[in-house]
């Protein structure tokens, strides 16, 4: 039986939260119709999940930037950004894991609370809820949003929080069930906790680690993260951005205390990909504003943009790379973290050196 399963009173239970199988059962059943074999075949047919959920939350990513990009093609372009220089690409597209549909509802609820309509305001609730029951770390983000609601969007607040406790509820109730206790939040509690050995570490590590890093795996979010600081501190902006930052800053500093914020065995940094919606809609408001009128930050942009799109194109064709493992365990040994010369990215452009080079003479 895989690690990833254990035995309870209610039976086999998964360890994680059930939302990423529940996306995966309709290809399943069809291909289980179909005749096709789905123990040879499980790898691929989750790829279909996966390329189908990353693709349906660049769907939601383009609502939320049309309603605040000036020209419609600046919508597509940082739709296509938020596609391909991310790990929604490397990881959402390529790991059926929490993050994907994680990301998925997050995207929904800011199309939806960006509209302003009291109708979609309220429609948030279920899908902020649904968020937090794909991923319960979530809560960091859904919190700051719902108090948006409360005090920014008043007449929706009764009926969005009514939508958001029908997920909170089945969370409860399955923690219960299949757990033991409704505090459970829908998977096991032996995954990490508030003891977090070196805080320093983490903060710096979370953005600029060679193996870990937010800002070396998308570097474009160099501009978001910059906009995002300038808007905590400047009140003349639209609210809903302000609460959005704060939550990005949220989910950032509860793994900064995190007992563990290497993120296990992943390519690039699994526990902020949760973030990359709201720092693809600070980038293009930062674009907008910013750096569209200024030609050297125009130049910068670009060289960003080529970049993170290249380091996330390899983690999606050639990861992994044997780098968690060789030459020691990537859990036990935190220090390979910074190891740049043998590092993750390093080692994958080696292996498509190596797999292209004879197409062009090179041995």
């Amino acid at each position: 039986m895989p690690w990833w399963f254990v035995r309870t009173g209610a039976g086999l239970v998964s360890l994680f939260p059930i939302a990423p199988g529940v996306f995966n059962t309709p290809v399943m059943f069809v291909a289980q119709r179909m005749g096709v074999s789905l123990a040879d075949n499980i790898i691929s047919l989750s790829h279909i999940t996966t390329s189908v959920v990353a693709a349906l939350s660049a769907g939601f990513m383009y609502v939320c930037l049309i309603q605040v990009c000036a020209r419609q093609r600046a919508a597509v372009f940082f739709t296509l950004i938020f596609a391909f220089a991310t790990a929604v690409w490397s990881g959402n597209s390529r790991t059926l894991n929490q993050h994907g549909p994680s990301v998925l509802f997050l995207t929904a609820s800011m199309a939806a609370l960006l509209t302003r309509r009291t109708p979609f305001v309220v429609a948030a609730g279920l899908s902020l809820g649904l968020a937090v029951m794909t991923r319960p770390t979530n809560f960091v983000i859904a919190a700051p949003l719902a108090l948006y609601v409360f005090r920014h969007e008043r007449v929706a607040f009764p009926r969005f929080a009514l939508l958001a406790a029908i997920p909170a509820v089945i969370l409860t109730w399955y923690s219960w069930v299949y757990w033991g206790t409704p505090f459970a939040l829908g998977e096991s509690n032996h995954f990490g906790g508030f003891t977090a050995p070196e805080p320093g570490v983490a903060a710096l590590g979370l953005l600029l680690s060679p193996n870990r890093g937010l800002l070396v795996f998308s570097p474009v979010f160099i501009f978001s993260v910059a906009y995002g600081a300038y808007l905590l501190w400047h009140r003349p902006v639209d609210p809903l951005l302000r609460y959005l930052s704060w939550s990005a800053l949220g989910i950032y500093g509860l793994y900064v205390v995190w007992s563990d914020w290497t993120g296990g065995h992943t390519y690039g940094y699994r526990y902020l990909i949760d973030l990359v919606p709201t720092l693809t809609l600070l980038l293009a408001l930062c674009w907008e504003r910013v750096i569209v009128s200024r030609a050297s930050l125009r130049a910068l942009f670009l060289v960003a943009m080529v970049a993170s799109i290249y380091v996330q194109g390899l983690g999606a064709v050639a990861s992994p790379c044997g780098f968690d493992d060789y030459p020691n365990n990537i859990d036990l040994h935190n220090d390979r973290l910074w190891d740049v010369a043998n590092g993750e990215i390093v080692r994958c452009t080696r292996v498509e050196a190596n797999a292209w080079g004879p197409a062009f003479g090179v041995h």
